[in-house]
């Protein structure tokens, strides 16, 4: 009777490791799930920023060929 107490004593303790591990799983999952969400924010942010960036240079090379065709 000793020894069964004793092994259901020993299942009941690994599941209760068991259920905390997966409860630090979890919170770690919903950690990287945060860091991901603000990465892909920063790289649409970034991704904006270049297309500007792209828009002004495109114009100051208009602006460019321009004066260069009319100073002709």
């Amino acid at each position: 009777m000793i020894q069964f107490l004793k092994a259901n004593a020993v299942l009941l303790a690994l599941v209760a490791v068991i259920l905390y591990q997966q409860s630090e799983l979890k919170e770690v999952e919903r950690t990287l799930n945060y860091i991901y969400a603000a990465v892909q924010t920063n790289n649409n942010d970034i991704q904006a920023t270049r297309e500007e960036v792209w828009a002004v240079s495109d114009l100051i090379l208009a602006v460019y060929e321009e004066e260069a065709a009319a100073a002709e």
